[in-house]
């Protein structure tokens, strides 16, 4: 999960949301272990005959860590990293999203098209929820941040944006 952070300018104030090198490196690595098993499981022994129920284990263990692999692998380089920039000269609202293997988009909306920030939760059924920042548009579009598990850090962060866009 990549958290969102504050990077502040005399005239601009950015919450960027970035997946670091260091994670995407993680998560190629990680993939590389699942692998492990559908060489000790079909490459390594040689088996004799095909047709049995032991082979047809072994091979779906393999398909399915092959494809844990595929995830993680496809994680690593396809992982958005986002940014929300509040630009006080052009009075805009510009939202980027990058990953290595996805081009760069960036939209722009001028200010007058916020129609409100706010903190927004997303619950999960395994864990805790998560908490993002919010900004919506009066096209009915809302400009999601990095989500946290830290309901006082996405607070912190509204509060931020809510006094640059009074000032």
């Amino acid at each position: 999960m990549s958290h969102p952070e504050i990077v502040e300018y005399a005239d601009r104030l950015i919450v960027q949301s970035r997946m670091r090198v260091g994670m995407r490196v993680l998560l190629a690595v990680l993939g590389c272990f699942p692998l492990l098993a559908p060489y000790e499981l079909l490459i390594e022994i040689e088996w004799e005959h095909y047709f049995n129920l032991f082979f047809l284990l072994a091979a779906i263990i393999s398909a399915g860590a092959t494809a844990l692999s595929a995830v993680l692998f496809f994680a690593a380089v396809a992982g958005l990293s986002s940014a929300i920039v509040f630009d006080k000269p052009a009075a805009t609202v510009s939202f980027t999203q990058e990953a290595p293997l996805v081009r760069r988009t960036t939209r722009v909306y001028p200010w007058s098209d916020i129609q409100s920030i706010e903190l927004r939760s997303r619950d999960w059924s395994d864990g805790g929820p998560t908490y993002y920042l919010g900004i919506s548009l009066t096209d009915g579009r809302v400009l999601e941040s990095g989500s946290s598990w830290s309901q006082n850090e996405i607070e912190r962060i509204k509060r931020r944006v809510d006094q640059f866009l009074a000032c």
